[in-house]
């Protein structure tokens, strides 16, 4: 069990120390002369990193909370419940890292890999005459994002019917994501 941990949370760690390098956090834009609203006019030295808008201060990555990227982050995830709600597992997969990368912790019950939550979890789930989703849904983000990686905390809002009872839950969320060609991906989600 130390080593199947031991293995899954190394990749989380990587990401987080690789989005804390200097030459992540000092990317290209597009073909290198785009910039984004804001850097018009800059020159990219290492004089003009100190602080415009999501790159460097004081040799460390900065994380926007709000801007482009924080948008993206926060429309990612709502789109991942919306889908959810649907119980569309075709839609949740769109936004999740479909390979073992991917973690997902509900409460105490861990799946690793997009693999074994959508075939172990999701599709039981979905299939089961048991439950019924109503409602499901993330709102009242924090988040902080650079370009390539992003952290965000929010609230998960639950109505179902449970082998005929109906149940409304608030329970907490919190997720990494990793931009990737096709956009902000699920790395980890954890809700409790």
């Amino acid at each position: 069990m130390k080593n199947s941990i031991t293995k899954s949370l190394f990749p989380a760690l990587a990401a987080v120390a690789l989005a804390a390098s200097p030459a992540i956090a000092q990317h290209q834009h597009g073909d290198g002369d785009q910039q984004h609203q804001g850097h018009q006019g800059k020159q990219k030295s290492e004089a003009s990193m100190e602080m415009d808008g999501h790159h460097m201060k004081d040799g460390m990555p900065h994380f926007m909370k709000e801007g482009e990227h924080a948008a993206a982050v926060e429309a990612a995830l709502s789109a991942y419940a919306a889908a959810a709600a649907e119980s569309s597992v075709e839609g949740m997969a769109a936004y999740v890292l479909q390979t073992d990368d991917f973690t997902i912790i509900e409460g105490s019950h861990p799946n690793w890999g997009w693999e074994d939550y959508r075939d172990n979890h999701l599709v039981p789930e979905f299939e089961s005459e048991d439950i019924a989703i109503k409602s499901y849904a993330y709102d009242d983000f924090r988040i902080s994002a650079t370009p390539m990686i992003a952290y965000a905390t929010f609230k998960v809002s639950i109505a179902a019917t449970v082998r005929g009872e109906d149940v409304e839950r608030e329970r907490m969320g919190t997720a990494i994501l990793v931009r990737t060609p096709d956009g902000w991906r699920i790395r980890h989600l954890h809700t409790s």
